[in-house]
């Protein structure tokens, strides 16, 4: 059995308007290439935050991409522990770069007043259920460095009666609370005893498709002397000299100074740097891919929005999701058959990784062997789970792009700064994408932009 790849995000945004594609050649100061939500929220920075003329080129629609096909959640972690950071970047950097993703709350809360969005964001505390003493001492680690970077501190809450809870090292005293079993199992929604402590800290939902539909057409309404957006417009080439860039569109070109690539990496497009060494090669490798595969069901408005991530004793932990196998919930008032008294509950986990090489198909169906590893995590973990079978109302899959080091790639690149990169979602895209936006804004106004971690030195190479 197959199931179709069916996005509650792409449903909501209920579109009519129809794919304009780019029909002349034209000239502007600034192209971005991606039209979802990193792109979307570029544009908005470059025109609110420079006087530049900005041109968006999307291969397909707006946001009907790896944002219309994610799971919703809003979290400011990242793949690696924080002290994994500290030893690779130094604590200065690594607490400026966490510190730098959570800003992108504030950033949304100003594009959301600003161009008077109705798409709601919901904000609260979320949760993740650990198993293991390995869990909870990286994160007693984790807040140790967040409270001495001044950043809050993630609550950490560990069942009183776990056998295990005697071996916490003294040297945690005090950094973590102590509760019954069933409370913490309660935090979680969780029916399964094999979890044994909690984690809390700020997250949110957001469909980030309708966030990126609804800020476009602000951007067009509003900038319409220096913004224009084109659907069904894929790049086939970049071609870089030193002080601008031809980019090769259909049948036409755009000459800018800037290009910003705003994509998942697996664009089928060439890089011709004529300015400097070969990039092409080494843009292609820069990213590997995951689909990720999600379910979506209906259930009555009985419980507030909410976040949770679970890590079995073979997966990893909050901080480091890349360990085996993991699942996370998001649960949002939804509009279901014209009424809005319904909840949305979205669970995800399973991904498979994309082979080099290998073509990513949004319209390829689902196995049933994926829904029964879903079905399996709610009926064994997720205690509000309904005693039926449960039909999906949503069943979908999203491409991710993952860097190297599991860092975001936003900044110039080294062999020629007329491109820049704000790309790599990483699984937890949304905050880090919009301040990547704001950061590509103060490079495209010319200012003076300290180093920071996300700088694209991977593929450091010296200007010929």
């Amino acid at each position: 059995m197959t199931i179709p790849n069916h996005s509650p995000w792409i449903k909501q945004l209920k579109r009519v308007r129809g794919v304009s594609p780019i029909r002349e050649s034209t000239k502007t100061d600034v192209v971005i290439v991606g039209g979802g939500i990193a792109g979307v929220t570029t544009a908005y920075f470059a025109l609110t935050r420079t006087n530049k003329r900005v041109v968006l080129v999307e291969a397909d629609k707006i946001a009907h991409g790896a944002t219309g096909h994610n799971a919703g959640q809003i979290t400011s972690y990242f793949e690696r522990p924080l002290s994994d950071l500290v030893k690779e970047f130094g604590f200065d950097m690594a607490i400026d770069g966490l510190r730098s993703v959570e800003s992108g709350w504030q950033l949304l809360d100003e594009m959301v007043s600003t161009a008077k969005l109705r798409v709601p964001l919901y904000r609260f505390t979320g949760y993740a259920g650990m198993t293991s003493l390995e869990q909870i001492v990286l994160q007693l680690e984790d807040n140790i460095l967040r409270e001495k970077g001044g950043l809050p501190i993630e609550q950490i809450i560990v069942a009183e009666d776990w056998s295990g809870c005697v071996e916490i090292p003294s040297k945690y005293d005090g950094m973590y609370e102590v509760a019954r079993h069933k409370d913490v199992l309660s935090l979680i929604e969780c029916s399964d005893p094999a979890y044994v402590a909690s984690l809390s800290y700020q997250k949110g939902c957001l469909n980030s498709a309708l966030f990126s539909e609804e800020l476009i057409q602000y951007l067009a309404e509003t900038y319409n002397n220096r913004f224009a957006f084109f659907e069904g417009s894929p790049v086939k080439a970049i071609n870089l000299s030193q002080n601008s860039a031809e980019l090769e569109i259909l049948d036409y070109k755009i000459e800018a100074e800037k290009v910003v690539l705003c994509t998942n990496g697996f664009e089928n497009f060439s890089i011709r740097n004529e300015g400097g060494s070969e990039i092409d090669t080494k843009f292609h490798h820069l990213i590997a891919g995951r689909v990720g595969y999600m379910s979506g069901y209906i259930e009555p408005l009985k419980h507030p929005p909410v976040a949770i991530s679970y890590f079995p004793k073979s997966g990893g932990s909050h901080s480091d999701p890349t360990g085996d196998e993991y699942f996370y919930l998001t649960r949002r008032p939804h509009e279901h058959k014209g009424a809005i008294s319904f909840n949305l509950i979205c669970t995800g986990g399973p991904e498979k990784v994309l082979p080099n090489g290998a073509l990513y198909s949004r319209d390829e169906a689902s196995s049933d062997e994926v829904r029964i590893l879903i079905d399996d995590f709610l009926n064994n973990t997720y205690d509000k789970y309904p005693e039926n079978d449960v039909e999906y109302a949503f069943f979908w899959h999203g491409l991710m792009g993952y860097t190297p080091n599991g860092i975001r790639r936003v900044g110039p690149e080294p062999c020629n700064p007329v491109l820049l990169y704000n790309l790599g979602c990483n699984g937890v895209g949304i905050l880090p994408s919009v301040f990547g936006s704001l950061r590509i804004s103060k490079f495209l106004n010319g200012e003076n932009v300290e180093q920071t971690i996300f700088d694209p030195k991977d593929q450091r190479c010296e200007i010929e």
